[in-house]
């Protein structure tokens, strides 16, 4: 058992992507679409399996405690949050028959005793079927002790009443208004705050938010609590603001991803434009953007495009061909022109050059594409976004 154990910690990274990717199949796609909640899962199994592994390396005869750290309070927490709580235990389960498979292979190559091999899989399967069910059942009651006082907290009721409104339910916006604090009326932009780093404090999740309303034009937005590592905005705004007025909050917005919707009137824009948010949240985190801030109406194709990853990576290559490998300078010079409309001097005074540079830059890229770029200047254009927007492109950081 001491030496498995001992074997698991050493391969622990090839084990844990194993359990990882057995656990997420068992999410509910709203869980899937969260970045944070995601993360949060990631840690939580990879917390729960070195617990395991360190504990029978020191007594491998001793019953392992439940794991129930840091990492597992704040996924509870967080799920509490969003009333996503059931979804809590079903993963352990599907974690536990993939670490279970991956543990049987390790103990194979400890001993060819069919005896020892059959008390060893005995002891060691007690052991970790023991340890799953304690730490699920230290997870309900601390879910149980979340709900409660989640329940006396004024989050919680900011939340249920956003949650209600974005769900379509009838309510009174009158009502509504009142206890949020904030007019329904009139015309909204949404943005979602988040950062997905453990170490990230709750202060600078709030110094971002403040952030963004100062460039939003100063009101007062309205803010809800999700889960931990994420907030909800919203205010009271003609436009979303422009990445021009962002960059003037760099520093607030260093270790937080910021995304916002289009602005929207009333409660159908207020539902509006969160959506828009939650679509380019997901465009972010599918590509692995190294871009902290996006506005939906940048990403909006890219989110078309890129709903099949695999579908996307094979249109890159094809359509760029050699230029999808070239200096990532040639690639937005190209992306920038395009979107112009072609329109060499306008791109020069975007990407901060002279218009001989960007017209010898064109030319450099254009003799990289498979094909003439006056015959599907549309397709190039469209690979040329879904690079921008991924994590090899520092273009779209702020």
């Amino acid at each position: 058992m001491r030496a498995g154990a001992r074997i698991a910690l050493q391969a622990s990274e090839r084990i844990l992507e194993r359990v990882e990717a057995a656990a997420l199949e068992e999410h509910d796609p709203l869980v899937a679409a969260d970045p944070v909640l995601l993360e949060a899962f990631r840690r939580t199994n990879r917390a729960m399996i070195t617990h395991w592994a360190e504990s029978v390396a020191r007594e491998p005869q001793e019953p392992v405690e439940p794991y129930l750290g840091p990492e597992a309070r704040g996924l509870v927490r967080d799920l509490v949050r969003r009333g996503l709580d059931a979804q809590a235990i079903e993963p352990y389960r599907a974690g536990q028959n993939a670490a279970w498979q991956a543990w049987m292979e390790i103990c194979f190559t400890l001993t060819d005793d069919p005896g020892e091999l059959r008390d060893l899989l005995r002891l060691s399967a007690r052991s970790i079927f023991d340890y799953v069910d304690a730490t699920s059942a230290a997870t309900v009651e601390w879910i149980l002790r979340e709900r409660d006082e989640l329940s006396r907290g004024t989050n919680a009721e900011r939340l249920a009443a956003v949650t209600l409104l974005l769900e379509g339910a009838p309510v009174d916006p009158n009502r509504t208004s009142r206890r949020l604090g904030y007019d329904l009326a009139g015309t909204h932009v949404a943005a979602v705050v988040w950062s997905t780093a453990p170490a990230t404090s709750a202060t600078a999740l709030d110094a971002a938010v403040a952030a963004l309303a100062e460039a939003a034009g100063g009101g007062r937005p309205l803010v809800v609590v999700p889960s931990e590592g994420t907030r909800w905005f919203w205010i009271h705004a003609r436009e979303a603001p422009t990445a021009a007025r962002l960059r003037a909050h760099r520093e607030a917005l260093r270790d937080v991803y910021v995304v916002i919707g289009t602005a929207g009137s009333g409660l159908a824009g207020f539902r509006r434009s969160h959506q828009q948010a939650l679509v380019a949240q997901r465009v972010l985190s599918r590509l692995g953007s190294a871009a902290r801030v996006a506005r939906y109406d940048e990403v909006r194709l890219v989110a078309l495009l890129a709903a099949d990853p695999s579908a996307a990576d094979e249109f890159v290559r094809d359509t760029l061909g050699k230029l999808a490998d070239a200096p990532e300078q040639l690639r937005e010079t190209l992306r920038v022109y395009l979107r112009e409309q072609s329109n060499a001097s306008r791109t020069a005074a975007l990407v901060h050059c002279h218009r001989n540079t960007v017209l010898m830059r064109l030319a450099r890229a254009e003799a990289l594409l498979p094909r003439p770029l006056a015959e599907n200047a549309l397709e190039v254009a469209c690979a040329l976004e879904i690079l921008h927007w991924r994590g090899a492109s520092d273009a779209g950081r702020v």
